[in-house]
């Protein structure tokens, strides 16, 4: 049976808990957004496909993020995984999705396919000690898998609708998404608690496992008070736990809520990797970034699309193919990572890892590739 051999393939290559395997076949693998490699109706390859609801701006369209990119070991280095990768982003193109995402083991492995990143998130490694100064301010209530309504997930959704504007980039996550969420937490004996304000409003929450250490996996929080009042209950484990693990997103700055900085360490991961499908779509949001008597010339390459190869001008919401020179020139992988504000344009052009050929536009191009603060939490 098919099934059973990506179950078997999964766990020999990911090493995930049988538990956890068994919670993403039933809940989450569909076998039409699955890509398989067979010989002889032996399982070589696999690639799978899930669906999101992804915001950029005002702007919202359903996209895919691969999992589960494997090839068995005895077969590696025969393409395999581009054959499947290939496939998978062909049909996505094909359905005039912007762009597909995936979270990679090391950039190395699909930079050659043209993905950049455009996420990161901050990592926490907290002693209980620092814990000990906060004060619970709100009711915080422990969500469990027998107790909660389809109510809470209303909540929910409409809480990270509010605290997830500011990113640019991000899932927009609706009420079958944290069904979903809280379905994983659970099945890995994960626990769930949520904060709420005077009105009875979520102002935050938190979602953790437990092994050696306690893993925050996500938390979103409104202001200081709401951020303390869910410290405080971690704090709780303090007896039982060695450590604290929080992820965050990037513009979480933890260590500014702690009078010592002594017994908290701090990583900023790099994310998720994207790679652009539609240039033509991207390049049509980044013109309208321009003034009305400015315009610039954009080259980009692509090696597995030719119809995104070529020279485009910009001008204040218009995008055009030319053959006029072009003032910039650079590769899908590095369009990616400019478009969705992953680098700044001055950041990146110290790599050298695109040619500005007209030294006047520069001004242009550092105001319409600026940082921006993106949010992709996938560990769901």
């Amino acid at each position: 049976m098919l099934k059973d051999q990506l179950k078997n393939l999964w766990k020999d290559l990911f090493n995930d808990e049988w538990s956890y395997i068994d919670w993403y076949f039933e809940n989450i693998y569909q076998e039409n957004t699955t890509k398989t490699y067979l010989e002889d109706n032996y399982l070589k390859g696999m690639l799978f496909e899930n669906k999101y609801h992804l915001s950029i701006g005002d702007e919202r369209f359903l996209g895919r993020y691969l999992v589960g990119v494997g090839v068995a070991p005895e077969r590696r280095g025969e393409g395999i995984m581009k054959n499947l990768l290939l496939k998978s982003l062909k049909k996505a193109k094909e359905f005039g999705e912007e762009f597909v995402y995936l979270t990679p083991i090391d950039k190395e492995i699909y930079e050659p396919f043209g993905f950049g990143y455009i996420s990161k998130l901050s990592k926490y490694e907290v002693d209980f000690s620092a814990l000990q100064e906060f004060k619970r301010k709100f009711k915080v209530e422990k969500i469990e898998s027998t107790n909660y309504k389809e109510e809470l997930l209303i909540k929910l959704k409409e809480f990270y609708r509010e605290n997830s504007k500011e990113y640019f980039v991000k899932v927009a996550r609706e009420k079958e998404d944290y069904k979903k969420i809280l379905s994983e937490i659970f099945c890995e004996d994960g626990l769930v608690y949520i904060s709420y304000d005077l009105f009875e409003k979520i102002n935050g929450y938190i979602f953790l496992t437990k092994s050696k250490n306690i893993c925050v996996k996500e938390f979103l929080f409104n202001d200081k008070d709401t951020l303390e009042s869910l410290l405080s209950v971690l704090y709780g484990y303090k007896n039982y736990y060695e450590k604290l693990e929080f992820i965050f997103p990037e513009n979480t700055y933890l260590e500014d809520y702690f009078k010592s900085e002594k017994n908290v360490k701090k990583i900023i991961k790099n994310k998720v990797q994207a790679r652009i499908l539609d240039v033509e779509k991207v390049l049509k949001r980044i013109s309208g970034n321009l003034r009305e008597n400015e315009e610039i010339i954009i080259h980009v390459q692509d090696n597995y699309f030719p119809e995104n190869n070529g020279s485009f001008k910009l001008s204040f919401k218009n995008v055009e193919r030319t053959l006029e020179e072009f003032h910039i020139s650079l590769k899908i992988k590095e369009l990616t990572i400019l478009s969705y504000g992953f680098r700044d344009f001055n950041s990146l052009k110290k790599l050298e890892s695109f040619y500005v050929k007209n030294k006047d536009k520069e001004e242009i191009l550092s105001k319409i590739f600026q940082k921006k603060v993106n949010y992709f939490n996938q560990d769901f």
